[in-house]
C-alpha cells in the first residue's frame, strides 16, 4: 500500500525518480497546501471586495433612478408651485405643442371665456365739471351761404376728451422772509415755513411722486431720474432719490408700527416669505396679511427669529394660515390653517410620480370635495364627521412601499392634521393662503425690475416694504395710494 501511494504521488507531480524517502512527498504535499490556502484566501478577501462594490452599486443605481423619475415626471407650473419661468425646456416646448394637458386646480368650466352675463362693466364716465368748452359751429349755411355768426345755435351733442398736460415745469416758489420794525423801535422778523429747512428743497408733491414711482409702479432709480427729467424738468440725482425714500421711511414709521399692531388684532391672517437679492446677499422678504391691511418687512432670517423681531407676542387672537413652513407653527397662535392648494398641486405631482397607488389620487378627491361643500352646501349641513373620518382612514393607511414623496407628505399630514380642514369650522377661514401669494407677488416683480436692492444692511428694501405696506393697506380700505403717499409726504418737515 505505501508502494502505491509513493507512486501516486510521483504522478501528481510529475516526478520521474523513485521517491523512497516519504517525507520528502509530504513536505511538497504541505506545500501544494499552502500555496492553494494562500490563493483561497486571496480570492475570498477579492470576493468581500466585489460584494462591497456590488452593494454600493445597487445603491447607488436605485439613487439614481429616484432621481431620473424626477426628470421622467418633472415639477412645473402645471403641476406645483413654482412659477413658468422656472420650467424646463422641455416642458416649455411640451406646453407650447399643447402636449400638456392643463394641471390648473381650477375646474374646467362650459362657459365662454371673456366677461359673464350680470358682470359690471367699465368704461370712462363723463366728467361733470370739465376744465374747458369749446364750441364748434358753423360761421355760414352750408345750403345758401348766409352768414350765422350773429345768430345763437343750440347744443345738439357733447363730447369729452381727457388729457395731461404735458410737457410740464416745476413749480419753483421762492420764500421771502420779512423784517419790519414797529413803532416801539423792536424789529419783527418772520421765519421760513417748517417745510422749508434749506436754502433749495423739493416739495411734498416731488417727494411723494419719487415716492410713488419706487414703491408703487416699482421703477429703478436711473429710469425714475429719467422719468423725472425728460417728462417734468426737474434734474434730480439717484443719491438724492435714495435720500427721499430714506426720510420718507422716517416718516411713515408711525403708520407702518399702527399697521402691525393692527396685524397682531386680526382673527384671521395669513402669512408667506419669499428670498431676495440684497447687494448678493439672500435676504428673506415676510408679508402678513388680512382682508384690510398688508404688513410687509425684510429680515436676514426666514426661522423663527424673523416673525419673532416683528410680533414677539405672536398670534395668540388669531388663526394663522400659511404653509407647511416650520416657522409658522413654532409662532404663538391660537390656531392654524395651512394652505390646501399647496397640498393639492403637490398632490398632483405624486399622482404623475407614482401611478401604481391611489392614495393620492383619494386625498384629492376629498380635499376638493370638503372645499366644494364648502362653497355650495349650507353651513350647517356640512357632514364634517365624515369628513374627518375618511382623513384618518387615509393618514393610517400604510404606504411603506409607496414613493418615498408620498410617504414624506404622509409624515408631514400626521403632523399637522388638526390644521387642515379647519376651514370648516369658521366661515372666515380660507382654505387656501392664496390671498397672501398675490400680496407677495409685487415683491417678486419689485425684484425682477430692479434686480436687487443695493443698500447695505437691506436700507434700500426695508424703505420699500414700510411704503408698500402703507401703499397696500389703503388699497385694501378702497384710498388712492399715492393720496396716502402724499399724506405721508406732508406730515413732517422735508431735510432735502
Amino acid at each position: 500500500m505505501l508502494f502505491v501511494y509513493v507512486i501516486d504521488f510521483h504522478y501528481l507531480y510529475g516526478v520521474k525518480d523513485q521517491v523512497l524517502d516519504i517525507s520528502i512527498v509530504i513536505n511538497a504535499f504541505n506545500e501544494k497546501v499552502d500555496g492553494l490556502t494562500k490563493q483561497l484566501n486571496t480570492a475570498l478577501v477579492r470576493i468581500d471586495v466585489l460584494e462591497k462594490e456590488n452593494a454600493d452599486l445597487k445603491k447607488e443605481n436605485t439613487i439614481l433612478k429616484e432621481r431620473l423619475l424626477i426628470y421622467e415626471t418633472p415639477k412645473s407650473s402645471q403641476n406645483s408651485s413654482i412659477p413658468p419661468s422656472k420650467d424646463s425646456l422641455k416642458v416649455q416646448a411640451e406646453k407650447a405643442n399643447k402636449l400638456l394637458a392643463t394641471r390648473s386646480l381650477r375646474e374646467k368650466s362650459d362657459k365662454p371665456t371673456g366677461g359673464q352675463i350680470g358682470h359690471k362693466g367699465h368704461t370712462l364716465s363723463f366728467f361733470a365739471e370739465p376744465d374747458a368748452i369749446e364750441h364748434h359751429q358753423a360761421d355760414f349755411c352750408t345750403h345758401c351761404g348766409g352768414d350765422l355768426s350773429q345768430i345763437d345755435g343750440i347744443v345738439v351733442g357733447t363730447r369729452q376728451s381727457v388729457d395731461v398736460p404735458l410737457p410740464t415745469r416745476p413749480i419753483v416758489t421762492e420764500h421771502h422772509v420779512i423784517s419790519k420794525i414797529c413803532s416801539c423801535g423792536h424789529c419783527c422778523e418772520s421765519k421760513f415755513p417748517q417745510s422749508v429747512r434749506s436754502s433749495i428743497s423739493y416739495g411734498s408733491n416731488l417727494r411723494a411722486l419719487v415716492t410713488y414711482l419706487s414703491c408703487c409702479q416699482y421703477i429703478p432709480y436711473q429710469r425714475m431720474t429719467d422719468i423725472l427729467r425728460d417728462c417734468f424738468g426737474v434734474k434730480i440725482s439717484q443719491g438724492t432719490v435714495d435720500n427721499i425714500l430714506q426720510d420718507m421711511k422716517r416718516k411713515s414709521q408711525s403708520a407702518y408700527d399702527a399697521i402691525r399692531t393692527m396685524a397682531e388684532q386680526e382673527p384671521v391672517i395669513g402669512g408667506d416669505e419669499t428670498g431676495t437679492n440684497i447687494n448678493g446677499v439672500l435676504y428673506w422678504l415676510w408679508t402678513f396679511q388680512a382682508p384690510k391691511l398688508t404688513y410687509v418687512y425684510c429680515h436676514k432670517s426666514r426661522g423663527q427669529a424673523a416673525i419673532d423681531m416683528h410680533f414677539k407676542d405672536g398670534f395668540k387672537r388669531s388663526i394663522l394660515v400659511t404653509d407647511r413652513h416650520a416657522s409658522y407653527f413654532n409662532t404663538n397662535a391660537a390656531g392654524h390653517q395651512i394652505c390646501l392648494a399647496h397640498i393639492l398641486r403637490e398632490l398632483n405631482y405624486l399622482t404623475e410620480l407614482d401611478k401604481t397607488q391611489t392614495w393620492s389620487s383619494k386625498l384629492t378627491e376629498l380635499i376638493r370635495e370638503s372645499i366644494h361643500k364648502r362653497k355650495t352646501e349650507p353651513w350647517e349641513d356640512i357632514d364634517r364627521k365624515s369628513i374627518h373620518q375618511r382623513f384618518k382612514e387615509l393618514l393610517e393607511l400604510s404606504t411603506d412601499t409607496f414613493h418615498k414623496k408620498i410617504i414624506a407628505l404622509q409624515k408631514s399630514l400626521i403632523k399637522h392634521k388638526d390644521n387642515v380642514f379647519n376651514f370648516l369650522n369658521d366661515p372666515d377661514i380660507p382654505y387656501d393662503n392664496n390671498a397672501s401669494e398675490r400680496a407677495i407677488r409685487p415683491l417678486k416683480v419689485k425684484q425682477k425690475v430692479s434686480g436687487t436692492f443695493r443698500n447695505p444692511e437691506a436700507k434700500g428694501a426695508d424703505v420699500f416694504c414700510q411704503i408698500h405696506t402703507i401703499t397696500q393697506t389703503a388699497k385694501k380700505n378702497d384710498q388712492n395710494p399715492f393720496s396716502a403717499v402724499l399724506a405721508t409726504a406732508k406730515n413732517f418737515s422735508p431735510a432735502i
